[in-house]
């Protein structure tokens, strides 16, 4: 039998795929850079231009970010998604989900001190459920 050939992300995709590749591109900024940890937050506009999207219109990922961000709550994650604030405020905006108790700051720390390379990489079934449920 063949090996499948190997697909890329497309801007077409649906919010689960892109949910998908803004997990790995979250995983691998956490997990390669060190600084305090307000250094190594993301804008939006910087994940965008990693995805292929046009950094103005940055603002549009939060649909996947909160499939990001529920994914890791329902596993007793911090959300990954608190890394990504806007370029204006440093902060994520208003609908970002964060651990019950917890602000998007203890989140976003949090995450910053787990070894995302323990798990492996969602599927995009398992984020399509994800975000039928939101």
């Amino acid at each position: 039998m063949p090996i499948p050939a190997i697909r890329r992300f497309r801007l077409g995709d649906r919010v689960y795929v892109r949910a998908q590749q803004a997990w790995i591109i979250l995983v691998a900024h956490v997990m390669s850079t060190k600084g305090p940890w307000k250094s190594r937050l993301l804008t939006y506009g910087d994940l965008a231009a990693r995805m292929g999207v046009d950094p103005r219109a940055a603002i549009g990922l939060g649909r996947e970010l909160g499939v990001v961000g529920s994914y890791c709550l329902k596993n007793g994650l911090p959300g990954l998604n608190c890394l990504v604030v806007a370029q204006q405020t440093g902060a994520p905006g208003p609908g970002v989900l964060v651990t019950k108790g917890k602000t998007w700051k203890d989140d976003a720390r949090a995450s910053l001190n787990v070894n995302w390379f323990e798990f492996r990489v969602p599927t995009t079934g398992t984020l399509r459920q994800v975000w039928e449920q939101l």
